[in-house]
């Protein structure tokens, strides 16, 4: 059986690419027929765009172009492989797997984890978003009334800052410049601080008192907000650079980590292992976003802005490429 997925062929441009389905899956994989998928406005954006670090090293993390973008996925299980263990065929599963008509992924390295009842198709690919905000939460647990900054609030900050709120960090500030998303903040519990009318570190300052914060979690990958992330922590703090950085951050590291003694975590989601060696693996964290979605502690009310067909699949990342402020969650839906 053949079906369809997207590609990007080179940088600024998404193709469709045609593949095949075995007749019989491998040991280890799963065959989905897809419902809908979420587009990365991080990694797969700046994929797409060039503006990712990997461009500009000897030696990439991964191979870049071509790429085959999309690593949140809900689908149906239509086959199974003779190993896996734990799923059905008929139900409905989130997967690490690209946009495309089908999804085939191996249960060893890339995580398909059961939807629950309480959780909607179109909602649920947001809790790998959610997984990776778990990795700030992991590699810097609050202690209860840490105060807690989350620098950008788009889908990986709003919900970082959920779950530190869960964790009991008070208050939570998120940072921001746009309306629409400082709006979903304060409604998630999240203190916004608007920096679309006063420069980020006063309002920061402000915000946080003398003290400082005790975490900061830097989660938009810019390079010009890792200073300011450094800056507001408290002496002793520590500093989580959860999004991937877009480039060299000059600093001055002998006023900002030197004489502060902050610590600088770094934080891409393969800090914590896939499913062994850690209390909380990136699987289990996955499955307790999904857990905590259905019971209706994680919200994800209002964070899904459009909704494309796959027709309109080609448009996706040009969207939020041109026009991010007007995007927070693009949602393809391949039925």
């Amino acid at each position: 059986m053949r079906a369809t997925r997207l590609l990007f062929p080179e940088i600024n441009r998404t193709a469709w690419e045609e593949f095949e389905i075995p007749e019989t899956p491998a040991a280890h994989s799963v065959v989905a027929r897809s419902i809908c998928s979420l587009v990365s406005p991080g990694t797969e954006l700046a994929i797409y765009t060039g503006a990712h670090m990997g461009f500009s090293l000897p030696e990439p993390p991964f191979p870049l172009i071509p790429h085959r973008p999309g690593y949140a996925l809900v689908g149906v299980v239509e086959a199974l492989g003779s190993a896996v263990q734990g799923l059905e065929v008929g139900q409905r599963v989130l997967m690490e797997a690209g946009h495309g008509t089908m999804a085939v992924a191996d249960t060893r390295t890339h995580a398909v984890v059961p939807v629950p009842a309480g959780v909607s198709s179109v909602h649920a690919p947001l809790a790998r978003m959610a997984g990776i905000a778990f990795t700030a939460l992991r590699l810097a647990p609050p202690q209860l009334g840490d105060q807690v900054v989350v620098l950008g609030l788009g889908l990986v900050g709003l919900l970082t800052g959920q779950l530190f709120r869960l964790a009991g960090a008070r208050p939570v500030l998120g940072a921001d410049r746009l309306p629409s998303r400082l709006r979903l903040a304060e409604a998630f519990g999240i203190v916004s601080v608007d920096t679309s009318r006063e420069e980020l570190l006063p309002a920061l300052r402000r915000a946080l008192g003398s003290r400082g914060a005790d975490i900061v979690v830097e989660a938009t990958g810019s390079p010009a907000l890792v200073p300011p992330a450094l800056d507001s922590a408290r002496p002793g703090g520590s500093v989580v650079l959860l999004g991937s950085t877009r480039g060299l951050v000059t600093l001055d590291a002998y006023s900002l980590l030197h004489r502060k003694a902050v610590r600088v975590i770094g934080g891409h989601e393969t800090a914590l292992p896939f499913d062994a060696g850690h209390a909380w693996p990136r699987l289990r964290n996955l499955g307790l976003a999904l857990d905590l979605m259905a019971a209706g502690d994680l919200r994800t009310d209002g964070m899904i802005t459009d909704d494309l067909t796959a027709d309109q699949a080609l448009t996706a990342h040009d969207m939020l490429r041109d026009h991010p402020e007007a995007h927070l969650g693009v949602m393809i839906h391949w039925r």
